[in-house]
């Protein structure tokens, strides 16, 4: 076959190939976009739950300390309705209401602490959900996954040797601008040559971009299919009906 037919024969299994791998790695992506989804959670999850025994730490300190204050309020009472010197009553008097209004901040701040807790723990139960769900969609994308392998897997294996036999009958050059044309444009390497007719006149457009040729570009392919002619515009190596023909 001449090259442009080795070209298009090229082009129809690097463009099945790119499906299949991109059919593969899209389903990895999902799975791994869920994974990712379900760690930020479990680390929100963890953060929280931190906070949480933080909150709770503090407000059982502070319980005890209130509990200790209370118990020195008491004895206080007990000293100022025994007391008969008036210093001594006021001073007992004095240290009595710097422990109640101490008492009063600490059980205010207590209260506030445990409002804390009772909010992040309305947060870990919205997040325990978020996170059973991502974990069962990921699930079932893992799922949807293997049966992707085990669908594509052999077929991609018979592309691939498909692919290696007909880059081989390329030439290293012509192969190396194929493959950089069909990177740029995710395996859309080639486009037909059309004829467009206008009035008497014939002109030629690029059947990808729409782009319009200059006559001499199919004049060069079709005195010549060994030699490969590209798009002035997208720069995609142009083909004929012929070269197609051949190549089926």
């Amino acid at each position: 076959m001449t090259l442009i037919a080795d070209l298009v024969s090229l082009h129809r299994v690097d463009s099945q190939v790119r499906a299949l791998r991109g059919r593969l790695e899209s389903a990895q992506h999902y799975v791994s976009m869920q994974e990712r989804q379900r760690l930020l959670l479990q680390g929100r999850l963890d953060e929280i739950k931190s906070q949480t025994r933080q909150y709770q730490a503090t407000a059982a300190n502070q319980e005890a300390e209130s509990g200790t204050i209370k118990a020195r309020v008491e004895s206080l009472r007990t000293q100022l309705n025994t007391s008969t010197n008036p210093k001594q009553y006021a001073a007992v008097l004095n240290e009595l209401k710097v422990l109640q209004s101490k008492r009063d901040e600490v059980d205010d701040s207590t209260l506030a602490q445990l409002q804390k807790v009772e909010e992040l723990q309305a947060k870990l139960l919205e997040i325990e959900k978020l996170l059973a769900e991502r974990i069962q969609v990921k699930a079932a994308g893992s799922v949807e996954l293997e049966i992707c392998r085990a669908e594509v897997g052999s077929r991609l294996a018979e592309l691939d040797a498909e692919r290696t036999a007909a880059a081989a009958r390329i030439p290293q050059r012509d192969r190396d601008a194929f493959n950089r044309v069909a990177d740029l444009y995710e395996g859309e390497a080639m486009a037909e040559l059309v004829a467009v007719d206008v009035g008497k006149e014939r002109d030629y457009v690029c059947g990808v971009c729409n782009m319009e040729l200059p006559k001499d570009k199919y004049a060069a392919l079709a005195s010549n299919q060994n030699i490969a002619v590209t798009c002035t515009s997208c720069h995609r190596i142009l083909y004929i009906q012929e070269a197609a023909a051949a190549a089926s």
